[in-house]
C-alpha cells in the first residue's frame, strides 16, 4: 500500500470525527457513532486515490470518477444501484466498486455489510448475465473495499457462539468480528462474486494501518482492475 493511501485511510477517520462535532454543534445527535457516517462522502479521500492509481495505471483521467456524473448501474433484482466509483474504458464499463466501512456496533454491522455486499453481488452479476451491463470481451470487474476500525471491540475475541439448529462453520468459532468480515470477504473473492477485494484494518488514534490477508491487499485489487484495462486495449 502507498504512501498516498496510508493517509487518505487516516484522513477518513479525521473527517468522520469532525462529522460527528459539527452534527453535535448543530444539536443534531444521531444514534451512537451513526451522527460520523450520516455527515457525508467520509471514504471520498479513499475513493480518490484509488481513482489517482488508477490513472497512473493506465486509465484515462475522465474515464474514472467517483462523485461527478451518473454512478447508477441497473440491477437485475431492483430497477438500479448507486456504486462508489466506476472505471470505463470509452464507452465500456471496466470496473464498479463498492466502498464501505465498520467503526462501531461491529457485529449489527458485521451482518448489514454481509447482507449488503452479497445482495450487491448477485444483482450486478446478473444484470452482466442478462445484458442489461454491456462489455465486449470480459465482463467488468466488481470491486469491495472494506475499512475496519481496529479497536478492542471489534479485534476481542468471540465466545461460545449462539444455539444453532445445526453446527457453524467451525472456521468463525472464537474469532473476532474483524476475522469474520476478513473470512468473509475472501470467500466473496474465491466465490468470484467480487473479482477485486480489499480488506484494511485502522487504528486511527495510533495510526496503525494493516492488510491481514496476502490475498486482500490494496496492491492486489487495484493490479486486478488495472488488468482489465490491458485487456480492453489488447
Amino acid at each position: 500500500m502507498n504512501r498516498k493511501m496510508k493517509d487518505a485511510l487516516l484522513q477518513m477517520y479525521k473527517n468522520l470525527d469532525e462529522a460527528g462535532t459539527r452534527q453535535v454543534e448543530r444539536g443534531v445527535h444521531d444514534q451512537g457513532e451513526r451522527s460520523k457516517v450520516t455527515g457525508g462522502k467520509h471514504m471520498n479521500p479513499v475513493a480518490e486515490v484509488i481513482r489517482q492509481d488508477l490513472i497512473a495505471g493506465g486509465y484515462e483521467e475522465n474515464d474514472v470518477y467517483y462523485k461527478n456524473g451518473c454512478l447508477r448501474l441497473p440491477g437485475w433484482f431492483r430497477p438500479s444501484k448507486d456504486w462508489d466509483l466506476l472505471a470505463f474504458g470509452g464507452e465500456e464499463l471496466l470496473a464498479a466498486v463498492e466502498l464501505k466501512s465498520i467503526n462501531s456496533s461491529f457485529g449489527n454491522n458485521a451482518n448489514n455489510r454481509s447482507e449488503e455486499s452479497l445482495g450487491s453481488a448477485i444483482d450486478v452479476n446478473h444484470a452482466i448475465k442478462n445484458s442489461l451491463i454491456p462489455f465486449n470481451t470480459q465482463p467488468p470487474i466488481i470491486g469491495y473495499v472494506l475499512v475496519v476500525r481496529m479497536c478492542d471491540d471489534s479485534m476481542k475475541k468471540s465466545g461460545e457462539p449462539q444455539k444453532s439448529v445445526y453446527p457453524i462453520d467451525k472456521t468463525f468459532l472464537h474469532a473476532s468480528y474483524f476475522e469474520r468480515l476478513m473470512i468473509f470477504c475472501k470467500r466473496l473473492l474465491a466465490e468470484r462474486l467480487y473479482q477485486a477485494v480489499w480488506v484494511v484494518g485502522v487504528d486511527p488514534i495510533n495510526g496503525k494501518i494493516v492488510e491481514p490477508d496476502k490475498d486482500l491487499t490494496y496492491d492486489k485489487f487495484l493490479t486486478v482492475i488495472k488488468s482489465r484495462l490491458l485487456v480492453h486495449n489488447a
